[in-house]
């Protein structure tokens, strides 16, 4: 019996290995077949939704189809939300970079501030993919919304943040891991503990809504 559940263990540890470096080969061929730039965004994107679909419990998912799918079905929208992200980042940066030039009890209030909205924007690089695949919204709707749940959520983002943080020096430590598992690892992880924090929120959503419905 103990020899028959080590085996399912081993089996099953090997289908997620699998799993995992199959998913990442998927990535890196479909973010070189957009030419990385408009290639990288819509194949993270692909990943989160089977990640997504995997987080909801749902079986036998046809891992290259979906992916494909998604891929195909989210190019423009996937890169047309990085492109607005991508400016966010960048006037932050700036304003950031610009205002540390600067000396006197103004500036250092500004810097202050600009780090802080680092730490906001930082929360909705976590939620924004997450978001993106598991709701039906406008463009600007998926950064509104990422940052609802995020505030809403903050251990959640803790969480997240933690789990980001040991799984990039799991992989400084172990660099030839990161072309097999790099991305989907991280993908999975992210996509479980947004999936669980949509949930909550959503419950708490249908409750706010039957009591204003009451009223």
């Amino acid at each position: 019996m103990e020899m028959s559940r080590l085996l399912t263990g081993i089996y099953k540890l090997c289908n997620w290995i699998t799993h995992f470096a199959y998913l990442n080969l998927l990535w890196i061929i479909f973010t070189l077949l957009g030419g990385v730039i408009l290639g990288i965004i819509p194949s993270t994107v692909a990943m989160f939704a089977i990640a997504r679909k995997t987080a909801m419990g749902e079986a036998d998912i046809s891992v290259s189809g979906t992916f494909w799918r998604t891929y195909r079905a989210e190019f423009f929208r996937a890169n047309s939300l990085a492109l607005i992200i991508t400016v966010i980042g960048f006037f932050w940066y700036f304003d950031l970079y610009f205002f540390r030039q600067f000396e006197g009890a103004f500036y250092t209030i500004l810097n202050y501030l600009m780090i802080l909205i680092g730490m906001v924007y930082f929360m909705l690089l976590l939620y924004i993919f997450p978001v993106f695949v598991h709701y039906d919204l406008k463009i600007y709707q998926y950064l509104t919304h990422a940052l609802k749940i995020g505030f809403l959520r903050p251990t959640t983002i803790g969480f997240m943040f933690i789990g980001s943080l040991s799984t990039y020096y799991f992989f400084i430590y172990l660099p030839g891991l990161i072309p097999i598992f790099g991305i989907s690892f991280f993908v999975y992880f992210n996509m479980w503990v947004a999936y669980k924090s949509f949930e909550n929120f959503e419950v708490v959503q249908s409750k706010e809504k039957k009591f204003i419905c009451v009223e």
